[in-house]
């Protein structure tokens, strides 16, 4: 019996988790979304969906699921919750203290300081993390003077 009820409440959870991609797959491209959450589409130079997690202190990372928008002095990060975009992170490039790419395998997470607060972040693409995206965005920031910072260990999953 509690086989079938953890294996339920997996089930449960999985989906939750897919519909919510799904969700922030089409926020992307959402004009008003991102209006309302205060950055004109026009300002925006990269949309793209990503999966974050920003960590403050040791404690473990919570990955979400988020957009990813980029314009020519900021990036921001939004969750989408009950239908709107929430900022989780926002950050203009001379708040930025560094920038590097973790390899593991085929695959890089892009890791951004400011302060003490550490950001993993893997852009995605067709459905899955986009390592030619988590370049661009990282010769992007080195190009707008963020200087390289020695990667960390592969935050996360």
């Amino acid at each position: 019996m509690r086989i079938a009820l953890l294996c339920l409440a997996l089930v449960a959870s999985n989906l939750a988790a897919a519909s919510n991609y799904r969700e922030v797959t089409k926020a992307v491209g959402n004009d008003q979304l991102l209006q309302s959450a205060g950055v004109a589409p026009t300002d925006a130079r990269l949309r793209a969906q990503c999966s974050a997690a920003v960590m403050d202190s040791d404690d473990p990372p919570e990955f979400f699921n988020c957009v990813y928008v980029q314009t020519d002095k900021s990036l921001n990060l939004f969750s989408l919750e009950d239908g709107y975009l929430m900022s989780e992170l926002q950050l203009t490039l001379p708040t930025i203290d560094g920038v590097a790419l973790q390899h593991s395998g085929r695959w890089t997470q892009l890791q951004i300081w400011s302060g003490q607060r550490v950001t993993a972040l893997y852009i995605h693409g067709n459905g899955w993390i986009d390592p030619k995206q988590n370049d661009v965005v990282y010769q992007w920031l080195r190009e707008h003077g963020v200087r390289e910072h020695e990667p960390v260990a592969w935050i996360g999953p």
